[in-house]
């Protein structure tokens, strides 16, 4: 009996002791989610509780420079999205939608009470966008880190002659091609560049037609140093912050901030930018 116990302790401590070494230095835990492990981060106390949502193929810690600050005044909450850094996949096509739901799903599980503050990077924002039109009672700001929008295929051939409109395509057909570092990076690429006829993809479908929330204060931050040589590189830019600045007219809390000195990931190349951006809104929340 002695040597069977013995074992027994042995195994546990071994268990014990490859967890332990399997999340050091990471802040987050498991938590499963419709049967599948699911890593998320939350720390810090303080209200208003700040989400994170990361973009195409991303993992959590792309928010870890802001996150590590604001844990300091604020309860935060970030995660690996399904199929990405330590969380398992769901099967089938998950659409933005659907991850706004599985986002959901993931805040309740956890108690982390509304209302939320959503801070989301590129692909992220459209899930943002989703969650806010299904849940509007839980979101009190928004701050959009270099946000896509659902016409920039459409413009993009719209101002191309037609020999380039063909260069244009290929190009977008080769993300489909891109393995990316996890599993569901290419899974969550189709859905982004399945275009149709009217120079649609299906997540851009979604978010089309979705309402802007009224009463809430937005930031959008784009990043205009762009790395790519084209004659066209312009005339989107141009679209694109035209695009954000119309949401003015549906929002008038809403901000449109841009910097020609930082690339697409603001979040990790100016954490402190982003950082101030989110505490105005608070701010701006309180008032």
């Amino acid at each position: 009996m002695n040597t069977v116990i013995k074992i027994f302790i042995t195994i546990l401590l071994l268990v014990a002791l490859s967890s332990w070494i399997y999340s050091e230095g990471d802040d987050g835990y498991f938590t499963y989610l419709r049967g599948k492990k699911q890593y998320v981060v939350v720390l810090g106390t303080g209200e208003p509780t700040i989400v994170f949502l990361t973009g195409k193929g991303r993992d959590s810690k792309d928010f870890k420079k802001v996150y590590d600050k604001l844990k300091k005044t604020n309860q935060i909450f970030a995660y690996d999205r399904a199929g990405l850094g330590q969380s398992e996949s769901f099967r089938g096509d998950r659409t933005v939608d659907t991850m706004a739901v599985e986002l959901h799903e993931l805040l309740v599980k956890e108690k982390i009470k509304p209302p939320y503050i959503l801070v989301g990077h590129a692909l992220g924002t459209y899930i943002m966008r989703c969650y806010v039109s299904m849940y509007p009672k839980d979101v009190s700001g928004m701050v959009f880190i270099d946000p896509s929008h659902e016409y920039e295929f459409k413009n993009g051939l719209e101002i191309r002659n037609d020999s380039d409109k063909v260069v244009f395509k290929d190009e977008f057909k080769s993300y489909l091609r891109l393995e990316g570092k996890y599993k569901a990076h290419k899974a969550e690429s189709k859905q982004c560049f399945d275009f149709d006829t009217l120079g649609f993809s299906t997540n851009q479908r979604i978010v089309k037609d979705l309402k802007l929330p009224t009463d809430i204060p937005m930031t959008i931050m784009i990043a205009r140093k762009i790395d790519a040589d084209n004659d066209y590189v312009n005339k989107e830019m141009e679209y694109r912050i035209q695009y954000f600045e119309n949401w003015k007219t549906i929002n008038t809390q809403t901000k449109v901030v841009s910097s020609y000195k930082i690339g697409h990931f603001i979040q990790k190349e100016a954490p402190d930018m982003v950082i101030n951006e989110i505490n105005e809104v608070i701010g701006k929340r309180k008032k």
